[in-house]
């Protein structure tokens, strides 16, 4: 994809004179996002998929709130405490945020594009981020990447302000926003980092981003961040540990397919033209008539892209890791768009992006993940976990069994959302001379030796099995995507080895 270099407002005054200025402004902008929003909130009411076992864990959490947990902030949690008190606690419910969230978000962006170049920038920034292929997944699904877009989008509108402005409240405003975005995930600690960086090289911004209220504003996130910091001191810096083993950066693990896999998969996490136009900026140059606005754009935007690249090479990429770089790269991309002879690029845009908008609300309103197979096995994620509970809860009725012991931390948080009114005692199994790797083990666990009396244990292998001295007593229907064949041994902790019925066959 090639888009011109241009220097001066060329196509997009032809653009505004046709009135786009007038039409296409914050009223219809709300209007349009609403709609899109209550299409995407209704599909999760009628969807038939169950919460994934990231979402189960969110959930798990928000029933004890703390200030940190063992693999991530705290926000992504309180924010399900509040929605499920208003709302109730199924699967719709604990979604239900994320595409608000979204919105949200994108109306940010329409005051980022607004101010740094025009109001029909800011349109069709806002509508672009929106119907992006990521945020279009992201919006039936509760991550905490949903929360960190949106304190990152706030925090880069008021610093754009800052710099063209510089005042002591944004200046605040903006540590602020960060400090509560450092809640939502770690990865907001780029959003300061960049802004240095982006003073050190501008001399332009140089005196604003390194004047007294400005690093006060800095101090401000810090401050706000220390009670997540003292859960973290408290609890062996657990969610630091944790993040440090997702980086594992090692010459020893360099792995040039995952580098490229990562670049690759940006393609469809933006979309092929937004992330198009981000790459042509930054390795050809391409630029607007506000060439200021361009370059802010790319600092904030292309660096993360780079930096998790090498991440992939050297270790692992998550596909979402670089969610971080869009709410820039995508007003950098359109404002390019908007600005090119043709308007091919920014209908192309639209196309694809209501295209696999409609495909993911009407795929979450029908589609039952349980029969996921080919590429889209991983859905299976989405599925089972009733079943597979309705037939544990069976089996410790028949036994008598009050506790049930699960191992993994996918395994007990997938199970905990569907056992959640169950009678059963619910504990996470953590070996003798272990330490705590997940957030269950570290306040409901089973370590060998406790009490085994009533006590049903399920996701072991048979080598664990022996060394426990459990005893099978059922093969259970468990169609969860780690079961091979669709079916898993229950276990029981004690010397009565009377075997029930096995449910579902």
């Amino acid at each position: 994809m090639t888009l011109p270099t241009t220097t001066s407002l060329g196509p997009a005054i032809r653009w505004e004179a046709r009135g786009a200025e007038r039409r296409l402004g914050l009223p219809l902008l709300t209007v349009l996002l609403l709609a899109l929003t209550a299409l995407r909130v209704g599909a999760l009411f009628l969807s038939p998929s169950e919460l994934g076992f990231d979402e189960a864990q969110y959930w798990a959490w928000s029933r004890h709130l703390a200030f940190g947990y063992f693999t991530k902030p705290p926000l992504t949690a309180w924010v399900i405490a509040a929605e499920t008190a208003v709302c109730g606690d199924g699967a719709a419910c604990v979604r239900a945020a994320s595409p608000i969230a979204h919105m949200a978000s994108a109306l940010l962006l329409y005051g980022l594009g607004t101010r740094l170049y025009d109001r029909t920038t800011g349109f069709w920034s806002a509508l672009f981020y929106a119907l992006m292929p990521g945020v279009a997944v992201s919006s039936v699904l509760m991550t905490t990447d949903v929360f960190l877009l949106f304190f990152w989008s706030a925090a880069l509108l008021v610093l754009a302000a800052d710099l063209r402005a510089p005042r002591a409240a944004t200046a605040l405003g903006f540590g602020l926003l960060v400090g509560i975005g450092l809640y939502a995930k770690y990865a907001m600690i780029y959003l300061p980092v960049l802004a240095m960086l982006y003073g050190l090289a501008t001399p332009g911004a140089r005196r604003v981003v390194f004047r007294p209220a400005f690093l006060g504003g800095l101090l401000v996130a810090v401050a706000i961040a220390v009670p997540n910091l003292w859960w973290n001191a408290t609890h062996h810096f657990a969610t630091f540990e944790h993040t440090g083993d997702n980086i594992g950066w090692s010459l020893s693990r360099l792995n040039w397919r995952k580098g490229f896999e990562f670049l690759g998969s940006q393609f469809g996490v933006a979309g092929p033209i937004v992330f198009g136009a981000m790459v042509n900026a930054f390795l050809f140059r391409a630029r607007t008539e506000a060439t200021g606005a361009d370059r802010l754009l790319l600092w904030f935007s292309v660096p993360i892209v780079l930096a998790i690249t090498i991440q992939g090479f050297l270790s692992q990429a998550n596909a979402n890791w670089a969610a971080t770089a869009y709410p820039a790269g995508v007003v950098l991309a359109t404002a390019l768009m908007l600005r090119s002879p043709t308007r091919f690029f920014a209908v192309a845009n639209l196309a694809i992006g209501l295209l696999v908008a409609a495909i993911l609300v009407v795929g979450t309103a029908v589609y039952d993940p349980a029969g996921a197979s080919g590429p889209l096995v991983q859905l299976r994620q989405l599925s089972g976990w009733k079943t597979t509970a309705a037939n544990l809860e069976q089996v410790a009725r028949q036994v008598g069994a009050r506790r049930l012991v699960l191992q993994g931390r996918a395994l007990t948080a997938g199970l905990l959302h569907p056992l959640r009114r169950s009678h059963l005692d619910i504990r996470a199994y953590l070996a003798a001379g272990d330490q705590p790797t997940d957030q269950f083990q570290l306040d409901r666990p089973w370590r060998d030796g406790d009490s085994s009396q009533d006590t049903l244990i399920f996701g072991i292998g048979r080598d664990a099995a022996e060394r426990l001295n459990a005893v099978p007593i059922a093969t259970i229907d468990a169609p969860i995507y780690s079961a091979r064949d669709g079916r898993m041994t229950v276990y029981r902790l004690s010397e009565d080895a009377s075997a029930p019925a096995a449910p579902g066959g």
